[in-house]
């Protein structure tokens, strides 16, 4: 399909072995408000690492090969079951919100094998349609989400409020998903692709009302990394918040920004925007300052499955770790940027 000789969308998955879950789950969104639900299961050896991206490292083909090994388990049901949950709603919850990896029996009804990929969401080797399935160990579930579970909260102060105590966007994109957020009478599953941008929306406007009052930052730094077939430039520089990203795909550019405003309509790059926007705004949240921020992305051809928009996340959150550039000017930081190599030579306009 993509036309290299060993182009990982041929890929086909010969045997299943799926023995435990990581605490995930897939919530699909053709058909909504019927839709498809169910957990996640992988291989029985270390299940959480074949859903925690903050640890993949190597390249692209490590990636794919480490997730055709994961299954959608898929049973179609009622975005609204939340509300009043079944027993497979309750269990799917118990899964999905425990912090250590569960036994399941299960029972295949249905087998596909076709990979799929997606831009926002990781990829999956297989989807499996179930008619239901048993917890064979007991989930293990943090206090403080059992506690947002019987509270009548709504969704987004649930989110922000496990954010600030510690739990990554990425266990509460689950949890959202899986219709465990918010009033106890308006409850729903969420689709895993709107999941994970609304979570990513949700904090970083709680932390840009944070930022807004902090001081400016006195230098221009840069940061760079590359991984996966992408790279990533984020410069920081004195001045009121704002967030700019600029994406390289070959000979496309395209562009997005956002002042002291909060954005009203999606933004035209997609979930790679909000991906992008979040752990800058995490950083500068941390320094306690404000900044401008420009962030550049380019694609690059060796970019040849969508992996996820995890890759733009991890990706930044890399780059801030790295030792910075400084620069005396604004200016001399997007100089310098346009002097680099990309698939397509910048210019002014695009910044």
């Amino acid at each position: 399909m993509c036309g290299r000789k060993n182009c990982m969308f041929s890929m086909k998955i010969s045997k299943v072995e799926l023995e435990a879950t990581p605490p995930s789950i897939f919530v699909g969104r053709f058909g909504y408000p019927k839709v498809f639900a169910g957990p996640m299961f992988s291989p029985s050896d270390n299940p959480e690492f074949y859903d925690s991206p903050e640890k993949w490292t190597g390249n692209i083909e490590d990636v794919v090969k480490l997730r055709m090994k994961v299954a959608r388990g898929m049973k179609p049901v009622d975005v609204k079951a939340p509300a009043n949950p079944d027993k497979y709603i309750l269990e799917l919850q118990e899964a999905v919100s425990s912090i250590k990896p569960l036994e399941l029996e299960t029972k295949i009804s249905k087998l596909d094998l076709k990979p799929k990929f997606d831009t926002i969401v990781k990829p999956a080797g297989m989807s499996i349609k179930i008619d239901d399935f048993k917890l064979e160990t007991n989930p293990k579930i943090p206090d403080k989400v059992e506690k947002l579970y019987y509270d009548d909260l709504k969704a987004e102060e649930s989110v922000y409020y496990l954010f600030k105590h510690g739990f990554s966007d990425y266990y509460i994109q689950k949890i959202m998903s899986a219709g465990m957020l918010g009033e106890l009478k308006n409850r729903k599953l969420v689709p895993t692709r709107w999941s994970v941008t609304a979570v990513h929306e949700i904090i970083a406007r709680k932390l840009k009302r944070e930022i807004l009052d902090y001081k400016e930052i006195n230098d221009v730094l840069m940061y760079h990394f590359e991984h996966f077939g992408n790279k990533f430039f984020v410069v920081f520089y004195p001045s009121n918040l704002s967030f700019e990203l600029v994406e390289i795909w070959g000979n496309w550019v395209g562009r997005d920004r956002e002042y002291i405003k909060n954005k009203k309509r999606y933004s035209n790059l997609s979930g790679g925007y909000y991906a992008a926007r979040l752990p800058v705004f995490q950083y500068l949240s941390k320094l306690k300052r404000k900044a401008g921020i420009l962030v550049v992305r380019e694609v690059t051809p060796s970019y040849t499955v969508p992996l996820g928009v995890w890759v733009v996340e991890e990706g930044i959150k890399r780059a801030l770790r790295e030792k910075p550039i400084k620069f005396d000017s604004f200016s001399e930081a997007v100089s310098h940027i346009k002097n680099i190599k990309f698939s397509r030579q910048l210019t002014l306009s695009d910044f």
